[in-house]
């Protein structure tokens, strides 16, 4: 039988070979829809910053020239949205790189942990107050895995123990957590 096999990922003309080891365990998986949703919505801020800056500026430099009372010119004009497109536009890429990165290779990597501890907190929505004082009151579920507080979700906090081992999921080239998973529930 063949210890190592090896999966060709084609994706815009990429090609990524994620080897197993000799246990047939893989050192990567593939990224579901969830997966590529959250690192998706990790690149908001990407977008949404550069396309205020490019406004702000193009902006300033009309009223530059209305306040200086100067004739609008249209090659200033023409070079300020080339400038401002230009930098926005790298402004941009350096946010998201390395999400579309991620997404691009369609591979997220993992890590075994061991919990620690577990933790329920009484916690209070932001911005729920009222002139009453009353807050909208919810549990919080956190696990203690190497002195850092998880959150997670109730399902997975009722079904784990201090001792388990989960298995963090997380992006190779943005290092963004994808998801935490009990070890036992999921074949690696």
């Amino acid at each position: 039988m063949i210890n190592t096999l090896v999966f060709f990922v084609l994706h815009s003309n990429f090609c990524i070979f994620t080897s197993l080891r000799e246990n047939n365990i893989p050192m990567s998986h593939l990224l579901d829809e969830k997966d590529i949703k959250e690192l998706r919505l990790q690149c908001r801020m990407g977008i949404i910053l550069p396309a205020l800056l490019f406004i702000i500026i193009n902006v300033a430099t009309v009223l530059f020239f209305v306040v200086q009372k100067m004739e609008i010119e249209s090659s200033a004009i023409f070079l300020s949205l080339i400038g401002s497109a230009l930098l926005t536009g790298l402004l941009s890429y350096l946010m998201n790189r390395k999400y579309w990165s991620d997404i691009k290779n369609c591979v997220k990597t993992y890590e075994i942990k061991t919990i620690s501890g577990k933790e329920i907190k009484n916690d209070y929505e932001a911005g729920s107050g009222a002139i009453d004082g009353n807050m909208n009151a919810f549990y919080r579920y956190d696990l203690i895995i190497e002195n850092t507080r998880y959150r997670v979700e109730r399902e997975l906090f009722e079904n784990c123990v201090p001792g388990d081992e989960v298995v963090f999921f997380y992006g190779p080239k943005s290092r963004l957590m994808l998801q935490i998973e009990l070890k036992k529930n999921i074949e690696l």
